[in-house]
């Protein structure tokens, strides 16, 4: 166990709240692993919630969360009211939901703050000059407001001419002219481009994940081995 410090916070979209902390001495950790953060009740167990690292390692140690304010949620809440200088408790970062070797072209998929893992999984690959790796980045949310990391996304696929960064609104506004619907429903086309030699990683409500990999491994021929699974709900 140990104590993080809440560094900074921003605001991602009007119920996702960053919070960058630094967790002390020692800790290290590799992109997709998660945190769990405890908090303290008055005559009662502490409550524990688990969240993903949302960027890749630094040098000072310190590192993201993306929290999504849950109604009546009191680890959410006071993850939301944290002030700079908060201190948190932790236990180190653990997790499998961790890239393989990058040997064949890769399908992310995320909705809501699943996100957060791929994007650290997107600043490491950047540091070490692999994007020459085809890769698609599909991530499915409500509505344009909810997409988390949008400008960084896009300046990514500017930068990187074989990632494509694909979002998709299940209730987009009249004026939205790129990708409607679930995630689910834009699988056939991309595995049809990338081939079912793929490695796709899925993160997000169960539901999503169960199905994304029920389509990839029954209806579009992956691989079961090649399909990567984290869910957080």
């Amino acid at each position: 166990m140990r104590e993080a410090t809440v560094l900074r916070a921003r605001m991602l979209s009007p119920q996702v709240r960053e919070l960058t902390l630094d967790p002390g001495a020692g800790h290290t950790f590799v992109p997709g692993h998660w945190v769990t953060l405890y908090l303290d009740r008055e005559g009662d167990e502490p409550l524990k919630r688990q969240y993903s690292i949302a960027s890749a390692p630094r040098a000072d140690g310190t590192f993201d969360i993306a929290v999504t304010l849950v109604p009546c949620g009191p680890m959410s809440t006071f993850l939301h009211e944290a002030k700079v200088g908060a201190r948190i408790r932790m236990m180190d970062a653990q997790g499998l939901f961790v890239l393989e070797p990058m040997e064949r072209p890769l399908l992310f998929v995320a909705t809501g703050t699943g996100i957060a893992p791929f994007r650290a999984m997107l600043q490491e690959i950047d540091k070490k000059a692999h994007a020459g790796t085809p890769l698609i980045m599909l991530f499915g949310c409500r509505s344009e407001e909810d997409l988390l990391y949008r400008d960084e996304l896009e300046a990514l696929a500017a930068r990187w001419p074989r990632f494509r960064y694909l979002p998709t609104l299940s209730r987009p506004h009249d004026g939205w002219s790129l990708r409607r619907g679930w995630v689910q429903s834009h699988l056939p086309e991309l595995i049809a481009e990338l081939g079912t030699d793929v490695d796709v990683y899925v993160c997000g409500l169960t539901k999503m994940v169960k199905d994304v990999r029920r389509i990839c491994r029954e209806e579009l021929g992956v691989d079961r081995k090649r399909v990567h699974v984290e869910r957080y709900d």
